[in-house]
């Protein structure tokens, strides 16, 4: 480890210290992003980082402070920096919403290339942490764990999808209603996908083949489909406690539960917040 990454993430650790999290079952943490322009004025040496393009889905962000990657730091949204010379530097960005909540990122830029390409290549980016909630199936609510098998027989974890926006739908191929909803879906997965959404069905047919077909003819083959434990039983639907199908969970990126119910009620202004 280089002498220059030591000293970022002692620096790092301490603005932890410094700016501690006041914990709250139900705060999303921010997102953090930020851009690396050349100065106004030219200098090969002086660039602006812009941490605009940060943002958080459950409230606002009250502090953002950097470190520049050259033994100086700062704070605010916008910063105006000089280096000593044309080199690498590992720039990290610290941001904290007004609950308590922070998340870092580090990016490293190199002065003696086109900042346009240093600015597009994260090193390092915080991951995303799990809330800390109560588990339940209530909005506000950590959703249940659970780890089933996908149509190619592979373990999937709804671990697997912090820091994306899960719409976990339950549904069989023999409700009228869950055929009736799915090119809804199909419709919010080509809309929202590249923003982060990812629609997770489980499969409660017992006769999963059906659902399978059904799935294949009309080429909905963008869904992660997973088969429940056991489709007598239907264990995953008990923990979940779904009384009819189809049910959907909007999970946010932290795994926390924001809507439940008929996923043909789950409407742009509900999933868009979360993304």
């Amino acid at each position: 480890m280089g002498h220059r990454t030591h000293v970022v993430q002692v620096i790092a650790t301490l603005l932890l210290v410094a700016f501690p999290v006041a914990l709250a079952s139900a705060n999303t943490p921010p997102v953090a992003q930020f851009e690396v322009r050349s100065a106004p004025d030219g200098s090969a040496t002086t660039v602006v980082l812009d941490a605009s393009a940060s943002r958080d889905a459950d409230g606002t962000i009250a502090t953002y402070q950097w470190i520049f990657g050259d033994g100086y730091s700062g704070s605010g949204i916008t910063k105006t920096h000089s280096y000593p010379s044309q080199a690498k530097y590992t720039v990290t960005l610290l941001v904290t919403d007004n609950g308590g909540a922070r998340t870092l990122l580090s990016r490293e830029i190199d002065l003696s290339s086109p900042l346009a390409a240093a600015a597009d290549e994260p090193v390092a980016a915080a991951p995303v942490v799990g809330s800390n909630a109560a588990v339940g199936t209530r909005v506000g609510n950590r959703a249940p764990a659970f780890t089933l098998l996908d149509l190619e027989g592979q373990s999937v974890s709804l671990s697997d999808f912090l820091g994306r926006v899960v719409l976990l739908e339950f549904w069989t191929s023999t409700c009228p209603s869950c055929i009736a909803v799915t090119p809804y879906l199909e419709q919010l997965r080509l809309q929202y996908e590249e923003s982060g959404l990812v629609i997770v069905g489980i499969i409660l047919t017992v006769q999963s083949h059906d659902a399978v077909e059904f799935l294949e003819s009309h080429s909905y083959t963008g869904f992660v489909e997973l088969l429940e434990l056991d489709p007598v039983n239907r264990p995953t639907k008990t923990l979940y406690g779904i009384q009819r199908v189809p049910h959907a969970f909007l999970i946010d990126r932290t795994g926390v539960i924001r809507y439940t119910g008929h996923p043909g009620l789950l409407t742009a202004d509900l999933i868009e917040p979360w993304l």
